[in-house]
């Protein structure tokens, strides 16, 4: 494990006093100062001891670039070391983290300091071995060195080497995708499609969605397709944006098909596969939710839409469960669309576009709602909608009120709610309610709410504070007092 910091260049400093009090009874003190840097939301460490178990850790959040933080932790005897990340895998940012720790009981403090650098996203720094035995250190990652996140510090295979796979379609189209499958997962499990954005890739997805620790810890597989290059060197999605006008790869087969082979290959549900994306890959999921029903039971998008008159030409197979999560304050698929013919091409507004699914799906208002604004430093906070029906299909809409372009749980991003879990969440819910709710049903389908007013009369257009009065379509009203 010395090895950890030879590579890392770790700067061993001489022992200080400035912590020479003992913060620990009978324990062995261990301080660490972090400094923010640039994008602090990115930074993070943890420390653990030699059998892998989490001592501590730090999360940067937003906002707070370039501040100062102490954590302090008393440890017995043993052999701890700490992980860094970044989550941009562009280092640090001129963070750093300064390690102080005792040489002995009731001693002295040596000190440590530590940055990841320029194009790192992963580094450990090994501390003061304080047994007299050479300390065997229990490290997950990918061991297979052919894999591209192979970890070189990794001790114990956990099952996250990604390789790239390639798929040829029936229009002898060669593609590449990232597939990942827990171990000892049942015959028959569910199958999740995650999709990249314009100019994104599979690997991108793997890396901000997390959708790996929740097929470990929910049950299914996860498939990353990645897309083509098209005339502006931009990886993309063919959703018919008006820059893609003369591209004619063919996504919807290519995603059909490799979808058929691995349900077959892998002994996967065919009635349980399901498609999410972020931005193109949103807008995607919406392409195959009008060309692929009969493929996806239900679909997930994030910041994506419907492109292009696309809601012209949508004739699904059957009836489809959608979910959407989008910024108000999204700058490249504006919530309330775009009519020109620009670089995009038009795309409805996201209100048009649950509207759009509502009617298809012959659903009606269930419930909505305000979740807990759990952090405000993200200027932002989440209001959902859902709808039902008595077939069985279920629309929901989470509108993230001051949210932009981003995937909500990341960085940089809305962080009352993880976007992956939701969107998984949206799936299991199809998955146990295959017809509506007894509560659900309790609401009479004549019962539409029409509009919302507030207590002058005028219309709402979108979901305000204060007094809300709601107008439906049997005559009733129904007045609710919203606080934020």
């Amino acid at each position: 494990m010395k090895v950890l910091q030879l590579v890392l260049g770790a700067l061993l400093f001489s022992s200080t006093n400035a912590y020479s009090t003992s913060l620990c009874e009978g324990q062995i003190s261990v301080i660490i100062e972090t400094q923010t840097g640039e994008w602090a939301e990115e930074m993070s460490w943890g420390l653990y001891n030699n059998y892998n178990e989490l001592i501590g850790s730090f999360q940067g959040v937003e906002n707070s670039n370039y501040t100062s933080y102490v954590d302090s932790f008393c440890v017995d005897s043993g052999c701890y070391f700490i992980k860094a990340e970044d989550s941009y895998g562009d280092g640090w940012n001129d963070g750093e983290i300064l390690i102080h720790e005792q040489t002995l009981l009731q001693g002295e403090y040596e000190t440590t300091l530590f940055s990841l650098e320029d194009d790192s996203s992963l580094g450990y720094v090994e501390l003061s071995n304080y047994t007299n035995e050479e300390c065997e250190y229990s490290i997950l990652g990918c061991t297979n060195p052919d894999a591209i996140n192979y970890n070189s510090f990794a001790t114990i295979d956990d099952n996250s080497c990604l390789s790239v796979h390639e798929f040829s379609t029936s229009d002898n189209l060669l593609r590449e995708y990232h597939f990942y499958k827990p171990l000892d997962l049942p015959a028959q499990a569910p199958l999740v499609f995650v999709l990249h954005g314009y100019s994104g890739s599979a690997v991108d997805m793997i890396d901000y969605t997390g959708f790996n620790d929740l097929a470990d810890q929910f049950g299914f597989a996860v498939c990353y397709p990645q897309g083509t290059v098209d005339a502006e060197g931009n990886t993309f999605f063919n959703v018919g944006y008006q820059v893609n006008s003369n591209e004619t790869v063919d996504d919807v087969l290519y995603i059909k098909e490799l979808a058929s082979f691995l349900q077959i290959d892998h002994n996967l549900s065919i009635t349980n596969t399901f498609c999410t994306g972020m931005s193109n890959g949103g807008d995607m999921s919406y392409k195959l939710a009008c060309k692929a029903s009969e493929t996806f039971s239900a679909f997930g998008s994030v910041a994506g839409t419907m492109i292009n008159g696309q809601e012209l030409d949508c004739n699904p197979s059957s009836l489809t469960s959608i979910l959407e999560i989008h910024g108000t304050q999204d700058n490249v698929t504006e919530y309330e669309g775009e009519v020109v013919d620009n670089y995009w091409g038009p795309y409805l507004g996201i209100d048009a576009v649950i509207s759009f699914w509502n009617d298809y799906n012959d659903t009606y208002e269930v419930d909505s709602y305000f979740l807990p604004n759990i952090n405000t430093n993200d200027e932002s906070e989440v209001y959902v909608e859902k709808y039902g029906s008595v077939t069985g299909t279920h629309v929901w809409l989470y509108k993230v009120i001051g949210g932009g372009h981003s995937w909500p749980g990341s960085w940089n991003s809305n962080m009352d709610i993880d976007a992956s879990l939701e969107i998984w969440n949206f799936f299991q819910y199809c998955m146990d309610n295959p017809d509506l709710s007894t509560a659900e049903n309790q609401i009479q389908k004549s019962a539409k709410k029409l509009y919302s007013v507030d207590v002058l009369g005028r219309k709402l257009h979108q979901e305000t504070t204060g007094v809300v009065i709601d107008v439906f379509d049997d005559g009733s009203c129904n007045k609710r007092v919203v606080l934020k």
